[in-house]
């Protein structure tokens, strides 16, 4: 009897349950989702010794704890002829060993725990990580403060990086776009910027243990450090770890805190640039003056840029020269946020030589467009759609969310960047992409750079869309010679 009436009180159920399910994919409602962006102060605090810190409990995930240390300082402090100093330094603090533990048996310690302990700085600031289980929390800290302070610079791992370095050298004029990457970066923000300062044969040659030792006691400086901790863990226990490691920092002698990187001070010169390589498909790079992230322009300059060309298959250059021309796999804009000095509005593509005259007419006839005519209410609120959808995914960890804020505090970005972000997007109308496509988007200060069998992309395609490189815009076409890729100095 019992049996039947449970049967027959689930049957009843689930008649119900069907009775309220729609009838039609159309008519299927669903619970609004919500989000509300991460708040900085909720995951902000700071050791004793000042240095900030950015911690995020995961209690749903794997029983890991992540350190992130941020340390402002890299290539842009490298010493004139010792080029290359920041990355090797980067390369070889974890590398290299320490004064307690050599190389070797560091990478067995390190193993042994199922732990990874990684290094590595760039242009403008270098990272110390560490992943380790929780439970081996304290050796894997033990050993990641040995790698901070007391990195070795074995000499044979250092030999071994110059000499890789070096190898890698030889490769800079292998492919169109590594000789686009050098070329740019020269035509944009001249020869004696620092992110233009190549590393040669004879910088790397010039580097030492010694200089290593000094770079490294330079930028170990409390005030050039942020750190990001996420993970699985008692955050109590883990914040008195960190006072009792890198909460004990001091300035060691020759600390300095790293200054602001400096601007470029260049004047740049619009025009098409053409560099030989005997390549079947043209690299094709373009760019004008943009914008910093914190200027009120910001919101419309993503809104246009993504219509434009930044948005996918549904921007205007993709569908334009991809789907209805066949021209190239695919064509992407954006524009840089500008950390130290105003970005850069860029777009590349690649495109057979003889297709560059006819992909770059039609590039710069939609850029025109967009400065000429309304977007349409339809394009505005797909985009407006795809940024909102997409702003979630900004945040998809709780260490993703950590890292971004200490990256954010490190380069000096206000702290209240995303609380509005989307509100400020919302708020964008045709009329502000049209004037920012007005503004920003001006053909007579481009920077044109072609890099591939210059005589096919001049001569363009005779038989089907005629028309020269040279005619393509109202700018001098100047030709650049390839650079020597162990001196970086022009080949004649």
């Amino acid at each position: 009897m019992i049996s039947r009436i449970a049967l027959s009180l689930l049957l009843g159920a689930g008649c119900a349950f069907s009775q309220e399910i729609a009838n039609r994919p159309e008519k299927l409602t669903y619970k609004p989702l919500t989000f509300q962006a991460p708040k900085v102060k909720d995951f902000k605090t700071k050791l004793k010794n000042g240095i900030p810190v950015f911690i995020a409990q995961d209690p749903n995930g794997q029983p890991f704890v992540r350190i992130n240390l941020m340390v402002r300082g890299g290539s842009y402090l490298d010493p004139k002829g010792k080029e290359g100093l920041a990355v090797l330094l980067g390369n070889e603090m974890r590398t290299g060993g320490t004064d307690k533990t050599p190389a070797e048996k560091l990478d067995e310690r390190i193993e042994f725990l199922a732990a990874q302990i990684r290094s590595s700085f760039g242009s403008t600031s270098g990272n110390i990580f560490l992943e380790i289980l929780e439970k081996d929390f304290s050796a894997g800290l033990e050993l990641y403060m040995e790698v901070l302070t007391q990195p070795a610079f074995a000499q044979d791992r250092l030999d071994l990086a110059k000499k890789q370095t070096r190898l890698g050298l030889d490769q800079r004029n292998d492919s169109a776009n590594s000789i686009a990457g050098y070329q740019m970066g020269y035509l944009l923000n001249g020869e004696n910027h620092f992110s233009n300062a190549a590393v040669t044969e004879a910088s790397i040659k010039a580097i030492t243990r010694e200089d290593l030792k000094a770079f490294h006691a330079r930028v170990l400086h409390p005030s050039n450090m942020v750190i990001a901790v996420s993970g699985k863990f008692d955050k109590k226990v883990v914040l008195d770890a960190l006072n009792k490691t890198l909460g004990e920092l001091k300035p060691v002698k020759g600390a300095e805190i790293s200054p602001k990187p400096p601007a470029p001070e260049f004047t740049r010169k619009a025009g098409i640039f053409v560099c030989e390589k005997d390549v079947p498909q043209s690299t094709v790079q373009f760019a004008v003056p943009g914008l910093r992230r914190t200027d009120p322009d910001w919101y419309a300059t993503v809104v246009m840029n993504d219509i434009l060309g930044g948005g996918g298959f549904t921007a205007r250059l993709m569908k334009k020269i991809r789907s209805d021309e066949g021209l190239t796999y695919g064509i992407g804009s954006g524009f840089g946020t500008g950390a130290y000095w105003p970005g850069d509005w860029t777009c590349g593509l690649q495109t057979k030589n003889r297709s560059v005259a006819y992909a770059m007419r039609l590039a710069l006839a939609e850029i025109n467009r967009m400065k000429a005519e309304p977007i349409s209410d339809q394009e505005l609120q797909v985009v407006k759609d795809s940024i909102m959808d997409g702003f979630p995914a900004r945040f998809p960890s709780k260490q993703a969310i950590v890292n971004l804020f200490a990256s954010e505090q490190l380069t000096g970005w206000p702290e209240d960047f995303y609380a509005n972000y989307r509100e400020k997007i919302q708020a964008i109308t045709k009329d502000d992409v049209q004037r920012v496509a007005k503004k920003y988007l001006d053909i007579e200060k481009m920077v044109l750079l072609v890099v591939g069998k210059i005589a096919e992309a001049e001569e363009g395609d005779v038989k089907d869309h005629p028309g020269k490189l040279s005619e393509v815009a109202k700018l001098p076409v100047i030709k650049l010679p390839l650079r020597d890729p162990l001196t970086m100095k022009p080949i004649k």
